[in-house]
């Protein structure tokens, strides 16, 4: 358990500590796919176009393989002030700063743990999307409020 532990987290908690170290913005932290764990639903993190995460100022990483479950986990545990919260681009799988991503939400769409929830740089990738899917585009606060895996 310790090996399995120490080997996926170590490149998250090295980004941590120099986070931590440089005293800089929170910027988000490289996810070992298929290994590393949802903060909320303890499934592994596994397909990246539905990632997110948040990285507190003192450097405390919490990973997402759904981006419901961190609507969930942020609705039972506050972000500290001053953290990032990070989302993945559906299509690149960039990382977003999520009050600035536009979503998109769709029973149709396939996610990790059924939020039907997708991350976009651009609102008219979003609303292709949802087009496509029979969707609807929702305002970050719109996730934060009503999203659940």
């Amino acid at each position: 358990m310790w090996n399995t532990w120490k080997r996926s987290s170590a490149p998250v908690l090295l980004v941590a500590f120099t986070l931590t170290a440089c005293g800089g913005e929170p910027q988000p932290v490289p996810i070992v796919y298929d290994e590393d764990a949802c903060s909320h639903c303890r499934m592994a993190v596994s397909q990246p176009a539905f990632a997110a995460e948040l990285v507190t100022p003192g450097g405390q990483v919490e990973l997402f393989d759904d981006l419901g479950c961190l609507a969930a986990w942020l609705r039972e545990h506050p972000a500290p002030a001053g953290s990032g919260l990070f989302v993945a681009d559906y299509d690149s799988h960039e990382w977003l700063a999520a009050p600035e991503a536009f979503y998109m939400q769709s029973p149709e769409l396939p996610t990790p743990m059924g939020s039907g929830l997708a991350a976009f740089h651009d609102r008219s990738a979003a609303e292709t999307l949802a087009a496509q899917l029979g969707g609807r585009l929702l305002t970050w606060e719109e996730v934060l409020t009503e999203a659940a895996p």
